[in-house]
């Protein structure tokens, strides 16, 4: 459950507790590492709630794939929930960070990327899908992420381009169905096949249609 929480004291207090006060991004820096864990989002501050086993198993799969792919051909590089600064009030924490090669710069800090990834990835949890399918999905169209992908728990992916009239859908693709997104040309991810779950998969919709 996202949790509306309040500011921390100058001695850095370990949960913050004060409501209604408006956060900056220095000021977000000061608390100390989780948990609790928390984005920032229009200067408040959201508590997020730890993710499940599988949750990070799709992550761990995805990253794997993306990374053989685009670093040993000088593409770029992709990070599992490194913090972003989309703007001055806005810092959130996706599941998968990926940056080209020429936009490296963005994460010369080492502690947040400065601007838009080429390529967010939110995988899906009860807690988090409503606001991820929502709001981070208006605001990483505002803040020009060129690429956006949802995953859900049952390895459904959902593909989106950022255009200047919005994010257009591009796929949406069903395990054990093979993904082949277009921000990587020559790359296939699947999913089911990673998670060990084809077999399973085919096994109950061989059920349905009987």
């Amino acid at each position: 459950m996202i949790e509306l929480t309040a500011a921390p004291s100058a001695k850095r207090e370990k949960s913050p507790k004060r409501k209604g006060k408006v956060w900056t991004q220095a000021e977000f820096r000061l608390l100390p590492e989780g948990p609790p864990f928390f984005e920032l989002e229009e200067g408040v501050l959201l508590e997020m709630a730890r993710p499940r086993g599988r949750h990070q198993k799709i992550i761990g799969k995805v990253y794997s794939v993306i990374s053989a792919h685009v670093e040993p051909n000088k593409l770029g590089e992709i990070w599992p929930e490194v913090e972003v600064d989309l703007t001055p009030m806005i810092t959130y924490v996706p599941d998968l960070s990926y940056l080209a090669t020429e936009h490296l710069t963005r994460f010369a800090n080492d502690i947040a990327i400065q601007g838009a990834p080429d390529l967010v990835v939110e995988v899906l949890s009860p807690s988090t899908a409503v606001r991820d399918k929502s709001r981070k999905l208006i605001t990483y169209q505002k803040t020009a992420v060129p690429w956006y992908w949802l995953i859900d728990e049952d390895l459904l992916i959902i593909e989106y381009k950022n255009t200047p009239e919005g994010f257009l859908l591009t796929q949406i693709v069903a395990p054990p169905d093979p993904f082949t997104p277009q921000l990587f040309p020559g790359l296939t991810l699947n999913l089911a096949e990673l998670m060990g779950e084809t077999e399973a998969i085919l096994v109950e919709e061989e059920d349905q249609h009987e």
